[in-house]
């Protein structure tokens, strides 16, 4: 039989049927093609093409109510006075769909998808709660689910001095320290500082002490002390990695409401933020401070800082570093530098030709003619002798101090300077 989508035939020729086709399908490969557009034509002749081999290779070709079947998708031509019935844009088969979308309320396809619904329920309920038996049991297993209340230890160790050493699994009570015998070791390392000052031992006792309040999970008053003295006490010796980490312990500490020192450190993480050029954290910190906070005097003092660098007063900030109250000057210590090579730019751009020794050791806030005459030889600026005292060229000096910035460019997640 020929071909009855052919290219010699640009029409249909009824006499190409196969004669295995049953008029119904005849019908219907007629309908296709009235209720198709020229341009659609060729993807419509592949979509009957693979309709009609699926319905022949099942041997349902005779079964499918090819009247009534939606025709292919390709039709996109409706014929006036004549309804036709569209295909389905969800088909699990076209050979094998039959029916149309007349039916699709009727009272059997109803009953259909009430009980395929109920079915589809049911073996969700039934898996839902299989699942809550498995992940759920009656009688909770403690290797599955951790009870951290009853995994919570009470030590029984009574020397007061141990070794600072990672745990790689759980802790051990005969080596940790109960709560009594850890206030008697913070009055011991005290003593220690004060007579010896050795921070890598002071520093080493301080994390096994912060260790032993952990893993008892003991989180009150005395566990504020601890991290405010070994914070203050990082600082003095310009460990800031181990100040940051104590900070931000100290931090959730007091959100939970302990007694401690909250402004003082507030006022440090404001000046830690300045040195580490954290302007993101600076606007969130600025954010939520309240008005109490923002009006102590010592957190005050930290925003004074602030907005004088930020306003690029050096002369303000020099006073302020020269004022700082309680420990403020030694952070401010890690960036004074920063700020004197920044200001020595200033004074270079605004006199000329030359200023005197004098005068930039008062400005830079150094305590001697003979400590600034230090620090710019650091950056290769060497003063002039003059009639009547030393003074610097400013124009000869500005290169310098330029390029004395780059050094201070990065700084890595301790607050170290690379």
């Amino acid at each position: 039989a020929a071909d009855p989508w052919s290219e010699e035939s640009k029409g249909l020729d009824p006499s190409a049927f196969s004669p295995e086709w049953p008029d119904s399908l005849k019908r219907f490969v007629e309908r296709s093609f009235s209720a198709c557009s020229v341009r659609a034509r060729d993807k419509l002749e592949i979509q009957l093409k693979q309709i009609i081999s699926s319905a022949s290779n099942n041997k349902k070709i005779n079964i499918i109510d090819w009247d009534n079947r939606p025709l292919p998708k390709a039709c996109d031509i409706i014929p006036k006075g004549k309804p036709v019935t569209l295909p389905a844009k969800r088909s699990s088969g076209s050979a094998e769909l039959s029916g149309s979308f007349e039916d699709f309320d009727s009272e059997e396809r109803k009953e259909r998808r009430l009980r395929r619904f109920q079915q589809e329920a049911e073996a969700a309920k039934k898996a839902a709660s299989e699942n809550a038996l498995t992940l759920l049991p009656a009688v909770p297993n403690k290797k599955d689910v951790v009870n951290w209340d009853a995994d919570t230890i009470v030590g029984t160790c009574t020397r007061l001095e141990k070794s600072y050493l990672r745990l790689t699994s759980a802790p051990d009570p005969s080596l940790v320290r109960p709560l009594p015998i850890l206030h008697k070791t913070l009055d011991l390392l005290k003593k220690r500082w004060v007579e010896e000052s050795n921070y890598t031992y002071i520093c080493n006792q301080f994390k096994s002490l912060r260790q032993d309040l952990t893993v008892q999970r003991i989180t009150n008053d005395f566990t504020v002390e601890v991290y405010e003295l070994h914070a203050r006490i990082a600082l003095e010796t310009n460990d800031l990695g181990e100040y940051n980490q104590c900070q931000t312990q100290l931090k959730q500490l007091y959100s939970m409401g302990l007694s401690g020192h909250p402004m003082e450190f507030l006022a440090y993480r404001i000046l830690y933020f300045l040195y580490t050029q954290n302007k993101a954290d600076i606007n969130t910190t600025l954010a939520t401070m309240s008005t109490d906070e923002k009006h102590d005097s010592v957190v005050k003092h930290a925003l004074d800082v602030r907005s004088a660098m930020a306003t690029g007063n050096y002369h303000a900030f020099f006073n302020l570093y020269a004022s700082a109250p309680n420990m403020g000057g030694y952070l401010i210590d890690n960036f004074i530098d920063r700020e004197r090579c920044i200001a020595l730019q200033k004074l270079c751009k605004a006199f000329r030709p030359r200023l005197s020794m004098a005068f930039i050791t008062k400005e830079l806030a150094f305590d001697t003619i003979e400590a600034c005459a230090e620090f710019l030889a650091s950056l290769a600026i060497s003063p002039s002798d003059g009639e009547q005292a030393q003074y610097i060229d400013m124009k000869l000096a500005y290169p310098y101090a330029a390029a004395a910035m780059k050094k201070y460019e990065k700084v890595d997640i301790k607050g170290q300077i690379y």
